[in-house]
């Protein structure tokens, strides 16, 4: 698992800006932070890591900026036990067929390659469909 805090890009405009993401966890919850001289620091806090990553990317994709990290790709979502018994700091890779390998979720990543939170969570969705109609007609 890799630590915190990572170096990564933001994305916005079309360009691409230096930033660092730390988390960090606060007695039951989990914090994290962006900062960048290109933005304001955004800092959230949530019952997990993940979570915690959802807000500070609703707080500046509404301006543009897209944080290039894996938590932030299309179809990386965290299950449930990775919530709670991993602080949200994995995620997993799905595809059509099955919910894959895991992944850090602050692993940097191109930024041009990550979705927006909606989309992001959109596409997740479909892929559990896809999965639950495969899963039901291999049975």
């Amino acid at each position: 698992m890799i630590e915190s805090p990572q170096k990564i890009q933001a994305l916005r405009d079309g360009v691409t800006h230096e930033a660092t993401v730390s988390w960090w966890a606060e007695g039951m919850r989990w914090a994290v932070s962006v900062e960048s001289s290109a933005f304001d620091t955004v800092e959230s806090r949530a019952d997990d890591a993940f979570e915690a990553l959802c807000q500070v990317r609703a707080e500046l994709e509404p301006h543009g900026w897209r944080l290039g990290v894996t938590g932030a790709l299309a179809n990386v979502w965290p299950s449930g036990m990775a919530r709670d018994q991993g602080g949200g700091l994995r995620a997993y890779r799905m595809t059509a067929e099955q919910v894959g390998e895991l992944v850090d979720t602050f692993a940097p990543v191109d930024p041009a390659t990550v979705s927006t939170l909606a989309d992001q969570r959109a596409e997740v969705e479909r892929l559990f469909e896809e999965i639950r109609r495969h899963a039901a007609g291999s049975a």
